[in-house]
């Protein structure tokens, strides 16, 4: 696969996570004006609540992915259409148990939170119905947008999800302004969620062409293969379940007045480590043609490449949410969310940050086939993650859960690389120490010293003034890229900066 294509994987994944992220970003301002601090927070709410149906995904898009690529590889097409539809098959059966879970979670949702202001409930219960059922429903169908993955044809479901998460978002806008009610914001939000999936179905007819996928064709081995593949990825779902998934229902339990604010100080930080995530999910494919070819060496540079440029990605778009939170929020929420949030956002960043660092590992590992050498680590960071973050938040609040997060992340880091990694035989690294230095070196010559400013300022200066804040954080922020340009990038990583700039951007050959 050329650097070009990878390239290009990576930037419709950019686009896809960036529509996303939009969706995400621009709805804040305009719902945090439009409901009641209680109902705001109870939408976020509803919406943590619904994504637990994400579990019984299983990490099968992720795996079907690789799936393709491998027997594509091999030429082996009968037993790549019998992979397909055995992981339909096994989606909707999760679709099954997602719809009564969903069920009877909003059955019970004004016994599990008993904050939540009593005419709310009733909606409540009706919306995350409404929203749950819906990603119930759509677990099938994103099978066949997992299959594009494994041809390259990352542009395809980038287009179809962006575009209907954008559609949702200006729905779910109009109809909070016009009715105040989550009950019909439920209803947009599933309904755009199902059509996402039927496109993607109609786009796999279409375009995947060859492909076949039938019950005949749904075989117990392909199904076994298919449940193997997916066991690390689905602890690891249920680690990221308890690391992201159950912050907000934490904090519902012993802080619910925290909700909201804790909710829109984690959507900026997962809107940037979505970015983040997207372009690194274009590896798998890469390591799973690579595995095939049985090349350990070449995974291991694969695996250092990749976590450097990883490093180096996350420092560019982490250091600048970091430096600028407080005037982000005050002109995206307004004043009073940017004053209850300033101190959650400087924990999740630190923690999502430590988190991601070793996140080219497990994609690599996955896409290799190497998943079941990295089962205990999801597991022991959300242990991990799940008791620091109940005891503090029953004492300390909100702020609780980021220092979980960042404590748990700071365990799976370890295991990863003084446990997992060695493990690997698939992937191998002849000095595990560059490994080391491609994470250490851009932390020590543009992190340290620049956060080091930021806090003397901030705390020692206190200075109040919002323009000058800005000013000095804009500055800041300018010098980090600098550095990272001058002293952390190669010649050769800045000429590929620059060709990709020319052929993606401005759409011309770049010059010799």
């Amino acid at each position: 696969m050329s650097d070009l294509t990878v390239i290009k994987n990576a930037f419709a994944n950019l686009c896809r996570g960036g529509a996303v992220a939009l969706s995400m970003l621009l709805l804040p301002p305009f719902l945090a004006r439009i409901l009641t601090k209680d109902t705001y927070g109870t939408w976020l709410l509803i919406l943590q609540l619904s994504a637990y149906v994400s579990l019984l995904d299983l990490g099968i898009q992720t795996v079907i992915g690789r799936f393709v690529a491998h027997y594509n590889e091999l030429g082996d097409i009968k037993k790549r259409d019998s992979i397909v539809s055995s992981a339909v098959a096994m989606l909707t059966g999760s679709a099954t148990i997602a719809l009564v879970g969903i069920a009877l979670l909003a059955w019970q949702l004004p016994q599990l939170f008993k904050d939540m202001p009593a005419n709310l409930q009733q909606d409540a219960q009706l919306a995350l119905l409404c929203v749950g059922s819906s990603l119930a429903v759509s677990l099938p169908l994103t099978t066949f947008g997992a299959v594009f993955l494994g041809l390259q044809r990352y542009d395809v479901p980038a287009w179809i999800i962006g575009s209907t998460k954008i559609l949702a978002g200006i729905l779910i806008v109009l109809v909070a302004q016009s009715t105040h009610s989550i009950v019909v914001m439920g209803v947009v939000f599933g309904a755009t969620n199902i059509a996402a999936g039927l496109w993607q179905y109609l786009a796999f007819r279409k375009m995947a062409v060859g492909y076949r996928v039938s019950t005949n064709l749904v075989s117990k081995k392909s199904l076994g293969e298919v449940l193997e593949s997916c066991l690390a990825i689905s602890i690891s779902s249920l680690g990221l379940l308890i690391v992201g998934g159950l912050d907000t229902t934490v904090i519902g339990f012993f802080d619910y007045k925290s909700v909201s604010y804790y909710a829109l100080a984690a959507t900026l930080t997962n809107f940037v480590f979505g970015v983040a995530s997207s372009i690194l999910n274009t590896v798998i494919p890469v390591a799973s043609s690579v595995g095939a070819r049985n090349e350990p060496a070449k995974l291991g540079e694969l695996l250092v490449s990749t976590t450097r440029y990883s490093v180096i990605v996350l420092i560019a778009t982490n250091l600048p949410l970091l430096l600028l939170s407080k005037t982000i929020m005050t002109f995206w929420v307004g004043a009073d969310y940017a004053n209850n949030t300033d101190r959650l956002f400087e924990w999740l960043i630190a923690a999502n940050f430590v988190r991601q660092i070793g996140s080219p590992y497990f994609t690599i590992a996955i896409g290799c086939g190497e998943h079941r050498k990295i089962i205990l680590s999801p597991l022991i960071e959300a242990v991990v993650n799940l008791i620091v973050s109940v005891t503090l938040t029953s004492r300390i609040g909100a702020s609780g859960v980021a220092i979980g997060t960042l404590v748990g992340g700071f365990a799976s880091v370890g295991l990863h690389y003084f446990y997992n990694l060695p493990r690997t035989k698939k992937i191998f690294i002849a000095n595990r120490s560059d490994l080391i230095a491609v994470v250490s070196k851009p932390i020590a010559i543009v992190v340290i010293p620049i956060v080091s400013l930021f806090f003397i300022y901030k705390y020692a200066i206190a200075e109040q003034n919002l323009i000058i804040s800005t000013l000095v954080s804009a500055i800041l922020t300018l010098l980090s890229w600098a550095g990272l340009w001058k002293y952390v990038l190669t010649d050769g990583d800045r000429a590929l900066v620059l060709s990709s700039f020319q052929r993606l951007v401005l759409r011309r050959k770049p010059q010799n």
